[in-house]
């Protein structure tokens, strides 16, 4: 990598400065509707389970909490794509909180955020059933996925199911230590923000989120967009 982790997050912190409010509020609207899923999910799976364990047609409705988990692991995504969008324009006086807390549905990109999202949770969990190491490598090899896709639909591709994956493997080859490296970075503020009843994650989040913007448009520069 051409620019220093402590570059990253200097240019992060040099984005956020004069738009703390408007990533704060999206932090907090995003990880409200996550908490909200999360939470509710595995109370329905308790609901049903504790039901009756005997009736087949509850049993077959308990996995709704993993799936309203994973519908809320893709509405993070849009936090990946609201905070590209302030690393590259620095100027969120456009674009409404509300609406960049939910950005993975707008201007077109569900559909190709939410094919790729798929196609990498299943070709994660695949290499986890190996052992849980491979499925790790790979969760690095695919985690600019969203932020390729991203830029694929605002250059106008048609964006294939695995388009995005299949562009991440190639763009963090040799950078999946670095990747990871630079999350170890973070743990500390991750654990200094859980501490106050995890508020202080609604200004970690904005920070590790532009950084890693940073990190992605540092490796791929614009060839996404082209």
């Amino acid at each position: 990598m051409s620019t220093t982790r402590k570059e990253l997050k200097d240019n992060a912190k040099h984005a956020l400065r004069g738009n703390w409010t408007w990533a704060v509020v999206i932090a907090l609207i995003n990880g409200l509707v996550v908490w909200i899923l999360t939470s509710g999910g595995h109370k329905l799976d308790s609901f049903y389970m504790d039901y009756d364990r005997n009736n087949v047609f509850f049993q077959f409705l308990s996995p709704v909490g993993s799936i309203l988990a994973w519908v809320a692991d893709f509405i993070v995504l849009s936090l990946t794509i609201s905070f590209l969008n302030l690393r590259d324009n620095e100027d969120t006086s456009d674009e409404k909180p509300y609406i960049a807390a939910f950005s993975v549905f707008t201007e077109n990109r569900f559909g190709p955020e939410c094919i790729n999202f798929v196609m990498t949770s299943i070709f994660t969990f695949l290499w986890s059933l190996l052992l849980i190491i491979p499925g790790i490598v790979k969760g690095y090899s695919y985690a600019m996925t969203p932020y390729i896709v991203s830029d694929m639909v605002a250059s106008g591709k048609s964006v294939g199911a695995t388009d995005g994956i299949n562009a991440s493997k190639e763009l963090m080859n040799g950078h999946k230590m670095d990747l990871f490296i630079f999350d170890l970075s973070f743990l500390g503020w991750y654990i200094l923000g859980s501490i106050p009843a995890g508020i202080g994650l609604l200004w970690v989040i904005p920070y590790y989120q532009t950084a890693k913007a940073n990190f992605y448009r540092n490796l791929a520069g614009d060839r996404y967009l082209k």
